[in-house]
């Protein structure tokens, strides 16, 4: 790929049923199919989050347990069970019909890359190349332990969450075409979530010691910014 931009590993099993899902989402498809649409959806916000966050701070606690850190681990799991909870009370509200452009939306994010000498399957989303020079610079300083960037840092990591709101969250719910009620219901939620991970992201750099910084920034580079 030519531009910069994010890419989150996903599983194997997430990725092959996804493609099989994608191929009978050619035709109308069945209950059992749009529960397992749903299932794989809230599977891929889970590994987002786990790839994103969770492992990263699990590492952190092991070497700097303090109890910031350790909120912060819980809001990550509550978000992540919220968005299970309410991708299975969704599924009642869509018709079968509307499922397929969800899964397709899904599908053309998803590209096997051999990166680090591996390949295996991502969910792509593009950056700004001003976003990713940024990323990098701070990458850079935190691994060279200039732990006050961590604020910087922690300000491009919510840009890089809204900027993956609108192709993971925002897009599949308009393409589901909630009624007005469902759909200002879904926003509200999407919004307090979101604010609880801000304010908790936000809480954390005086929380983490100098030698943390060249793991997060190795953490980071992973899948934050590739060319």
């Amino acid at each position: 790929m030519n531009t910069p931009y994010i890419a989150i590993q996903i599983t194997e099993n997430v990725y092959t049923e996804m493609k099989a899902l994608h191929v009978r989402a050619a035709k109308p498809i069945s209950d059992e199919d749009k529960a397992l649409g749903a299932d794989l959806l809230a599977q891929t916000y889970v590994q987002l989050l786990d790839t994103c966050f969770t492992h990263l701070l699990d590492e952190l606690n092991k070497t700097q347990a303090d109890k910031m850190l350790q909120d912060a681990s819980k809001v990550i799991h509550k978000v992540q069970s919220e968005a299970q909870h309410y991708i299975g009370w969704l599924v009642k509200f869509i018709a079968n019909k509307r499922v397929p452009p969800v899964i397709h939306h899904f599908h053309d994010m998803v590209h096997v890359l051999n990166l680090n000498g591996q390949t295996h399957p991502y969910i792509v989303i593009p950056v700004t190349s001003t976003y990713a020079e940024s990323a990098s610079d701070v990458m850079f300083a935190l691994a060279n332990k200039e732990s006050e960037k961590l604020n910087e840092g922690v300000e491009l990591l919510i840009e890089a969450i809204e900027t993956a709101l609108v192709p993971l969250v925002y897009t599949p719910k308009d393409l589901m075409g909630f009624n007005f009620v469902i759909s200002k219901t879904i926003n509200g939620v999407i919004n307090v979530l979101h604010r609880l991970f801000k304010h908790t992201l936000r809480k954390l750099p005086p929380h983490i010691q100098e030698e943390s910084c060249p793991p997060i920034a190795k953490h980071f580079e992973v899948f934050l910014i590739r060319k």
